[in-house]
């Protein structure tokens, strides 16, 4: 709970921070008589995203403590990845992509999971696809049994992530330098690494040529 508390505290310290300077500058220009809409709208909008931030470091750090492995049932990861679809397909057709869903000839093998987390997981990487590619782009999932593995996919041919960024990416409160003019919290992808862990899974961060390739690969249920 200790470092918990601290990593929450240094994690909002900044924006914290510039909630305050906004509150600031609005207490200041209401005593000269001035209009503060535009500081409200701004705190408001500030203040929502501290919320956001501090309920996604609180997931992060019970998922790292493996509370949640309690509910780990069987689970296909097929039928997760269908409903990711089922829910997305609309959101990128409206925002000019396209999501499709490659259909395994099969079902594939299930996994030992948390399907709540896993469907955050996925929803999570085309979020992220959604929220940093351009119109135009395709983005595609996939499951697939290898060897003793079952390997799902998110891939796009968006920009990608340049090769010497796809480790800090998962770093907490992380942004490239094209995704500072999106919302977000920088906590998306570190939510990902921490779901990956708790189920064993391994995750890794490829070039689509164009764009980028996420496989995340998870042992086989035990029988």
């Amino acid at each position: 709970m200790k470092q918990v508390s601290a990593n929450i505290a240094h994690d909002l310290k900044t924006p914290l921070n510039r909630l305050q300077m906004i509150l600031d500058t609005a207490s200041e220009k209401n005593l000269s008589g001035q209009k503060i809409a535009a500081e409200l709208a701004e705190a408001h909008a500030e203040s929502l995203q501290i919320n956001e931030t501090f309920d996604a470091l609180l997931r992060i750090a019970q998922i790292e403590a493996g509370a949640r492995r309690a509910r780990f049932t069987d689970v296909d990861l097929g039928e997760v990845l269908q409903t990711i679809a089922e829910i997305y397909a609309d959101v990128a057709e409206d925002d000019g992509k396209s999501l499709s869903l490659a259909q395994p000839q099969e079902t594939t093998d299930r996994i030992h999971g948390d399907r709540e987390l896993l469907t955050q997981m996925f929803a999570n990487l085309v979020e992220n696809a959604l929220r940093h590619c351009p119109s135009g782009t395709t983005i595609k999932l996939s499951a697939a049994r290898q060897g003793e593995r079952v390997v799902a996919g998110v891939a796009d041919n968006g920009p990608g992530i340049p090769a010497e960024e796809r480790e800090k990416v998962f770093q907490r409160l992380y942004r490239l330098d094209h995704s500072r003019s999106t919302s977000g919290s920088g906590l998306g992808l570190s939510l990902v690494r921490a779901i990956a862990d708790l189920h064993g899974a391994s995750i890794t961060l490829g070039d689509g040529q164009p764009g980028l390739a996420v496989a995340v690969s998870f042992p086989l249920a035990m029988d």
